[in-house]
């Protein structure tokens, strides 16, 4: 009986600890539970602000990218406008200009009806040649120019120089060699001559073409003869 009684308060007492660890780890259990779910709620938070901070991060530098583009852009577009709108390319249409008025003149028949053709010619090329010179100092004297356009305005002006000079040899000589009334112009790369004779035949296109390959060096495909045809 004794016996019996132990087991029953035995087994009450066991069954009581058996319920209180199960109630126990029921407890840690909840409270686990509660923390783990906690825990992911405040890492789903942090990941999800983390993921936001990337996002902007990465917005940040997209723009940032996009403003070094543009920048590269706009010094590419600044040195493209800059070839194409160059001060060299300017004086090289300012000289083409000026050239192709001068031997338009020349050769104008309606000038070429006129009593003071030579003396017309000669001071349209003067003036055409001043207001080259003109546009050439403007170019040396601008501060924005730059130093290679400045170099080539400056080339030019010393060339245009050496031209009248050859011009002026030119004429004196063919006026020497019983040529009356020559007018020369000498460019870069052509020569024009007008003789007032209105026929010239082989031995008078020699002595011209002589006397302007010696004061130019021009090859004779690039040197013009014409005549002065009323």
């Amino acid at each position: 009986m004794k016996f019996n009684k132990f087991n029953k308060k035995f087994l009450k007492s066991r069954n009581f600890v058996v319920c209180v660890l199960v109630f126990m780890l029921v407890v840690v259990c909840t409270v686990n539970y509660q923390f783990s779910k906690q825990h992911m709620l405040e890492t789903s938070s942090d990941l999800k602000e983390y993921e936001e901070l990337l996002l902007t991060e990465n917005e940040n530098v997209d723009v940032d990218k996009e403003q070094v583009k543009e920048a590269a852009n706009e010094n590419l577009d600044a040195e493209e406008i800059k070839v194409v709108d160059s001060n060299k390319s300017e004086t090289e249409e300012k000289v083409k200009e000026t050239t192709t008025n001068i031997t338009k003149e020349m050769v104008s028949k309606e000038n070429m009806q006129k009593d003071t053709y030579f003396i017309d010619i000669k001071m349209n090329r003067e003036q055409e040649r001043g207001e080259l010179i003109e546009e050439l100092d403007s170019i040396v004297k601008n501060p924005s120019s730059s130093k290679n356009a400045i170099e080539e305005a400056s080339n030019m002006k010393l060339n245009l120089v050496k031209f009248r000079e050859s011009e002026l040899n030119i004429e004196s000589l063919l006026t020497a060699k019983g040529f009356k009334n020559p007018v020369a112009y000498v460019s870069e790369n052509n020569a024009s001559i007008v003789v007032d004779k209105e026929k010239l035949d082989k031995d008078d296109a020699a002595k011209i073409f002589d006397v302007v390959y010696t004061q130019t060096k021009l090859p004779f495909e690039n040197i013009k003869i014409m005549e002065y045809k009323r």
